[in-house]
């Protein structure tokens, strides 16, 4: 069976500290790639004020992790994050039918190059203005 590329994102508990939130993160990475998954990257947020209340709570730790994996994986990723009491909410999308790991993580670091390059011209526009 061929690896899908998908990408998924959960919702963190605010109260959590760094060393519960990075278990949890291990935790499903491990779930990934226990079954021939791969992961492509981890990005975790800091805390973030959320725009309307998720189990009446304001705030919570963001994490995407875009990776491939085979279909009944995402089955076993969605029952533990609905298993888990650290997992406030959750989204799994599918990106594409195919996976190439050396090509996502090619398109994953030109994203992150055009976004620092992004970051870089609006610093020096705002710096013009303050002059």
């Amino acid at each position: 069976m061929k690896l899908r590329h998908y990408e998924t994102m959960f919702l963190l508990h605010p109260e959590l500290s760094t060393e519960d939130r990075d278990d949890a993160v291990e935790k499903f990475s491990n779930i990934i790639t226990k079954d021939s998954g791969q992961i492509v990257n981890i990005d975790k947020w800091p805390l973030k004020k959320l725009a309307y209340k998720v189990q009446k709570q304001t705030h919570g730790y963001y994490v995407v992790i875009d990776f491939g994996a085979k279909g009944h994986t995402i089955q076993e990723l969605t029952r533990n994050f609905r298993l888990d009491e650290r997992v406030m909410k959750f989204i799994t999308t599918k990106l594409d039918d195919e996976f190439n790991l050396e090509e996502a993580a090619k398109k994953y670091a030109q994203k992150e190059e055009k976004k620092d390059q992004s970051e870089e011209s609006s610093s020096e526009s705002s710096e013009g203005k303050e002059e």
